[in-house]
């Protein structure tokens, strides 16, 4: 347990300290709100603001931005040729998967939390459903902490896997109404739609904050909970050693 704790408070450190954590999920959030709740400002009516609706679909989007982080965080160790020392400890494959999600997801919801809390009394959002709010970045966080870890510790080639990552990110943000706002659409284009996880995430924070109806919200956190233990478990299944420690990344700082 003291080896797993000390690897685990190494790995928020690193979190911490990641320029990706904070440009994802702090500075990003921030510019978008700002730049299109301005440009977007006199597209909205019926009582809610543009800087109220980007404030609700930005952090989310930004979270799911964050399985990039993720992926980058279960091959930083072998980036900074320090894979091998930590496969010597007295630490099980197990241990180390768990270090990296927990550390990561803790991380990303650290980081999200106060820029939407601070986003949402700038621009006037109702905090009164605060748990409800939390309990949806959290385990948002954690299913994508622990998909992004998958995918991190299996992959050869960084740079290449964050390109490929940002397509389906791209769609979905834009299927869910991210960039844009979607108004009434057809059945064949809602089912569609209706494939994207942000559509559901977005979908569910509106109810919350302006209509008060918190049921799709626990629905969807169970589900992002739910994926969090699979993708976990899929990952300390899949975890290889040879894999692990195998990395290399340019301009890499130890």
């Amino acid at each position: 347990m003291a080896a797993f704790t000390a690897l685990l408070k190494m790995n928020i450190r690193r979190r911490l300290c990641d320029g990706f954590v904070v440009g994802y999920n702090m500075i990003f959030p921030i510019i978008m709100i700002v730049l299109l709740g301005g440009l977007c400002r006199n597209n909205f009516y019926g009582g809610i603001t543009s800087y109220q609706y980007y404030t609700v679909v930005m952090i989310p989007f930004s979270i799911v931005m964050a399985m990039i982080t993720a992926s980058y965080a279960g091959k930083d160790d072998a980036y900074a040729k320090t894979a091998e020392r930590i496969l010597l400890t007295p630490v099980s494959s197990k241990a180390i998967v768990i270090a990296k999600v927990l550390s990561c997801s803790m991380a990303i919801f650290l980081c999200s939390i106060p820029v939407y809390f601070g986003a949402a009394l700038v621009t006037g959002i109702e905090t009164d459903n605060t748990f409800y709010v939390i309990m949806l970045f959290l385990t948002l966080s954690f299913a994508i902490t622990a998909l992004g870890t998958v995918i991190g510790l299996g992959m050869k080639n960084f740079l290449r896997i964050k390109n490929i990552m940002n397509i389906p990110i791209i769609l979905f943000a834009i299927m869910g109404g991210t960039f844009f706002r979607i108004g009434s659409t057809q059945q064949t284009e809602n089912i569609l739609l209706n494939l994207s996880p942000l559509r559901w995430i977005n979908r569910c924070l509106f109810l919350l904050l302006f209509d008060g109806n918190v049921t799709l919200l626990i629905e969807v956190s169970i589900v992002l909970f739910a994926l969090g233990l699979v993708f976990t478990m899929i990952a300390i299944y899949t975890f290889k050693k040879g894999e692990y420690m195998y990395g290399n990344l340019s301009g890499y700082e130890k």
